[in-house]
């Protein structure tokens, strides 16, 4: 890669799955196999040469190369399709010109072959996509979040097995590929890592001598500090629940001692063994009503949409949008001065500067093979996945959209990928919004959330949501 390391999107990746091989290669920076290095867990990439700097046997930090995926063979290429026909179904709109290009390369390189996005919006997406796809022999690339929409995928034997895909053994990160695998089978790819973190506007931070918060009080003196300065502190979109929400994986993070009694805590809530008027919910709420308090939303909050929200953080009127790495692209096409001018910051709702977690990491857009299509289609959509997961189609899609992604030997140009050294440092667990796999529960928890936003109290919130998830299970 370039002149700088960066780190790696999961903090423990290489604990999984690294290897010191005993090579001698060095690296433009200096960075060497064997050589000194200073900050662990810092890799020069996911290419399949790339180091990652690592405690050796004698307990020194020193560069070693690392394997990634499940095979020690190189990455395949593309497998060729046979002619016809197939859609490809996503709810990724701001990705549609990028897709367009691998598309027409994707169909250059085989002949007769054409290949149609089908896109709709996330919400939409995620309430309607599966049913309409199942009895649609066209619709053979099927992607679906991870959690509830490809757990619904999963159980009804909607996707087509790929554990034996060689693309699925030697083209991707071993590691990152949980969030497709439905037991014990590899059923999709999950193509994006991404960062549900605050987004910040770095001009504006080192322009007003402001430190990112580090704990919650932090963030409340923060919303405090640029209200009174005149900015709205935090772009949140209430009106939007798939963004207005992102900040509900932070929220949720350390509201439990183990991963385990976390899982176990929202399992309890997802089946309806517990009310979401339970203490530790209510305790979480109440944080959203300490937000609301010290200004942190905009006026009007559960009025602002998606498109509002992105407009305040492109003009620089909000220094926070508290989305994720996925937004950097649009808000780059709303103001081009905003390109190289963002990074990620975690977002702690504890007071503990060494709680167990301080940021999120989520592995999506989980790219299938729809086993309700036709037999033609699914041989074009594994040529098309074959493709996706090569390293310079992903290289082009990831720089393209500025998403971090799962494939190996993808080297990231883009500014902005690279400008997240903040969240690199960061604590990280896999989205725990995702464990919820009753979409209909969750939305009930997220809109009393919301509630207490727009300036309900947080018991009468939480108490109508309650009845509302009873009524809803029965």
């Amino acid at each position: 890669m370039g002149a700088k390391a960066f780190k790696l999107m999961i903090a423990g990746l290489f604990a999984i799955s690294a290897t010191i091989v005993p090579v001698t290669a060095s690296f433009a920076a200096g960075e060497a196999l064997g050589a000194k290095c200073t900050t662990e867990g810092e890799s020069t990439g996911t290419k399949s040469t790339s180091l990652v700097c690592k405690e050796n046997k004698s307990g020194r930090l020193v560069w070693a190369k690392v394997k990634l995926s499940d095979s020690n063979l190189a990455p395949i290429r593309p497998l060729r399709a046979p002619r016809g026909s197939i859609e490809f179904w996503h709810w990724r709109a701001e990705d549609k010109a990028i897709f367009d290009k691998i598309i027409a390369d994707f169909q250059d390189l085989n002949p007769g072959v054409k290949v149609t996005q089908v896109i709709s919006n996330s919400t939409d997406y995620t309430n309607t996509a599966l049913n309409k796809v199942r009895s649609n022999p066209k619709a053979a690339v099927v992607t679906t979040f991870r959690g509830s929409q490809f757990n619904q995928a999963a159980t009804a034997g909607l996707l087509k097995d790929l554990s034996n895909e060689q693309f699925a053994k030697r083209n991707v990160i071993k590691s990152m590929m949980g969030a497709g695998q439905y037991q014990g089978k590899q059923l999709g790819i999950p193509y994006q890592s991404l960062f549900n973190n605050p987004v910040y506007n770095i001009e504006i931070f080192k322009k007003e001598g402001w430190k990112l918060p580090k704990k919650f009080s932090d963030w409340i003196s923060y919303c405090k500090t640029a209200k009174a300065a005149g900015y709205v502190p935090m772009a949140w979109m209430g009106a939007f629940r798939p963004q207005a929400l992102q900040i509900i994986n932070s929220s949720l993070m350390n509201t439990a001692s183990t991963d385990a009694q976390l899982n176990a805590q929202i399992s309890a809530i997802d089946t309806g063994k517990d009310p979401i008027t339970i203490k530790w919910v209510k305790d979480m709420a109440g944080k959203y009503a300490d937000l609301r308090d010290a200004g942190c939303f905009p006026d009007n909050p559960k009025g602002v949409t998606e498109a509002a929200g992105n407009t305040l953080f492109a003009t620089g009127k909000s220094p926070i949008l508290p989305t994720g790495s996925f937004s950097m692209g649009g808000i780059v096409k709303l103001n081009e001065k905003m390109d190289g001018n963002m990074g990620l910051t975690g977002f702690n709702f504890t007071d503990d500067v060494n709680a167990r977690y301080t940021g999120i990491t989520n592995n999506t857009f989980i790219l299938g093979i729809n086993s309700k299509a036709g037999r033609t289609e699914q041989r074009i959509a594994r040529a098309f996945i074959s493709y996706l997961v090569n390293g310079e189609v992903a290289t082009a899609y990831a720089n393209g959209t500025k998403q971090h992604v799962t494939v190996l030997d993808v080297e990231y140009t883009d500014s902005n990928l690279r400008n997240t050294a903040s969240i690199m440092s960061e604590r990280l667990v896999l989205a725990p919004r995702f464990t919820f796999l009753n979409q209909g529960v969750r939305d009930i928890l997220e809109d009393a959330l919301i509630a207490i936003v727009g300036g309900e109290t947080v018991d009468k919130a939480l108490e109508e949501g309650a009845k509302l998830i009873k009524q809803k299970l029965g």
